[in-house]
């Protein structure tokens, strides 16, 4: 499959009218919120795979999960916490 060849003009908020604008702050918002999702995204699959392990009665993947789920909540608290 080709990808159309697409351009992107550089400007400026000033010369936006408001439907443009609007769409460049959505834009703006977008890009900040998959950022942070792909910040937490560790977090959430660790503990989608503890409550996997917990339904399942799986002890051992249990134990396994756990310790993903605190190892990525602890890496993103320090990633928070220096900036």
């Amino acid at each position: 499959m080709t990808k159309a060849p697409s351009s992107f003009a550089a400007v400026r908020h000033d010369q936006l009218d408001g439907d443009d604008l609007a769409i460049a702050d959505l834009q703006e918002q977008n890009v900040a919120l998959r950022a942070e999702l792909d910040e937490v995204q560790p977090v959430i699959s660790a503990a989608v795979l503890a409550a996997t392990a917990f339904r399942l009665r799986d002890q051992s993947s249990l134990v396994s999960a756990l310790r993903l789920l605190v190892r990525a909540t602890t890496w993103l608290e320090d990633r928070r916490s220096y900036g």
